[in-house]
């Protein structure tokens, strides 16, 4: 059975548990990589070792650079920008870039059935 390989990317502890006890009841074998900051997120994506078949990114990491993000996104890693799902409160992301607004969202709290459907959906 193939391992799916994902990154959570989130400055909040209780979601990256919330979102590891998810993806393990979707994914039979999941592997599971962290960061809490967007310095280690470019790092992560960086390293020609980590190949993740999804990236779940809280749009508050992103909130100084949201410009610019896809842009650089597409130059340091551009086989990830169609595997992002960004993750946040409905009412955070409405305030941000049109390019941003483009990506795939998760509104928490979280629906198990919704999450499943994006997810499942980004590793097509």
């Amino acid at each position: 059975m193939k391992t799916t390989n994902v990154l959570i990317a989130d400055d909040d502890m209780d979601s990256h548990q919330l979102m590891d006890d998810i993806l393990e009841i979707i994914f039979k074998n999941v592997k599971i990589d962290r960061t809490l900051n967007l310095q280690g997120f470019w790092a992560k994506i960086s390293d020609a070792q980590n190949k993740y078949d999804l990236v779940l990114l809280s749009p508050g990491l992103i909130k100084d650079e949201q410009e610019a993000f896809l842009d650089k996104l597409g130059s340091a890693n551009p086989e990830l920008m169609h595997k992002i799902v960004l993750t946040g409160k409905e009412q955070d992301f409405e305030n941000y870039a049109m390019d941003i607004k483009l990506l795939p969202f998760l509104a928490k709290p979280f629906s198990l059935d919704h999450f499943e459907s994006i997810v499942k959906a980004m590793r097509k």
